[in-house]
């Protein structure tokens, strides 16, 4: 799937441009690459008979990744707060 990257918000995991054989290039970009206009770049891209492959994840699942990561971040804080829990109890006791 082509990435929509003007919808806001979709977190780009890796992006690399690459040859008919599959491996990376050893070019230098030029400098309509690093800035905001992405047709040139992709027109660069594209007279050169390479392609782009991008690995994302869409904006539409931000807010399950949201609470993934709230649910590891809880289970951590249990476990530490038993853990605090035994050892102090563990050490008045004894």
């Amino acid at each position: 799937a082509v990435p929509n990257f003007a919808q806001h918000g979709a977190w780009v995991l890796s992006s690399q441009i690459i040859g008919k054989s599959g491996r990376t290039p050893h070019l230098s970009a030029p400098s309509v690459c690093f800035g905001n206009n992405i047709n040139g770049c992709n027109t660069w891209i594209a007279t050169l008979h390479l392609r782009q492959m991008v690995s994302y994840q869409p904006a539409s699942r931000f807010w399950e990744f949201q609470w993934y990561e709230t649910t590891i971040f809880l289970a951590i804080a249990v476990v530490l707060a038993g853990l605090c829990a035994w050892r102090i109890r563990h050490r008045f006791l004894s």
